[in-house]
């Protein structure tokens, strides 16, 4: 959490940042939630939900009270959400070749590519419910870190995280490091998210953000 604070008292005297800064961050602080939420107890029961005010630039932290929220049961394959053909428009830095079935893309831009129900009417770089394409930030460090070990196209990839909970996927395409982000409600199976990003061809327009 010191982290996140520093980052919003930062603030009140930066100016407002990029798309690509709020993507990066955003997509650090959900990482971190996975982690939070996997060491519940050391936290004394205390959960996160995170969400943007996108026109600031300003990741907001909830409180939310894990009674509530009932583990979530890991789909079997036959219960997953499939994985269609993408028929629609590219957009520039990400290109796609499959998504999950009823998902459309939101938003984009050359930092992230956001792709979401129908009708989700919130900002794009709002992440709660999504699956979020992107590079990894320029200010982290440029490897896999830990996680199950994958294979994208031939080449290595770590999975982080356990269906049920959000789920991070990075690999490299070339020299670029890609973070495909599932959210936790999103039931597709640890094969499906290595299968969605082996139909992703990163285009030269798109960018890593900072910060």
């Amino acid at each position: 959490m010191n982290d996140l604070l520093d980052r919003l008292a930062r603030l009140d005297s930066a100016a407002t940042p990029s798309d690509g800064d709020v993507a990066g961050d955003l997509a650090r602080a959900h990482t971190a939630l996975g982690r939070r939420r996997r060491t519940r107890a050391a936290i004394a029961g205390t959960g996160l939900t995170l969400g943007v005010g996108a026109a600031l630039g300003v990741v907001v932290v909830i409180g939310d009270d894990p009674v509530d929220n009932p583990p979530t049961v890991a789909p079997s394959p036959s219960d997953a959400l499939p994985l269609v053909a993408y028929t629609g428009p590219q957009v520039e830095g990400f290109e796609l070749g499959k998504v999950p079935e009823g998902y459309v893309i939101q938003g984009s831009d050359a930092f992230v590519l956001t792709l979401a129900e129908p009708g989700d009417d919130s900002h794009y770089l709002g992440f709660d419910g999504k699956v979020v394409i992107m590079l990894e930030s320029q200010s982290a460090a440029q490897r896999l870190g830990d996680g199950q070990d994958v294979t994208v196209n031939g080449e290595p990839g770590v999975l982080q995280g356990a269906p049920g909970e959000t789920r991070n996927l990075r690999y490299f395409q070339g020299d670029k490091l890609v973070l495909i982000q599932v959210w936790e409600t999103i039931e597709l199976t640890d094969e499906q998210i290595v299968e969605l990003a082996e139909s992703v061809t990163v285009t030269s327009d798109a960018e890593a953000g900072v910060g």
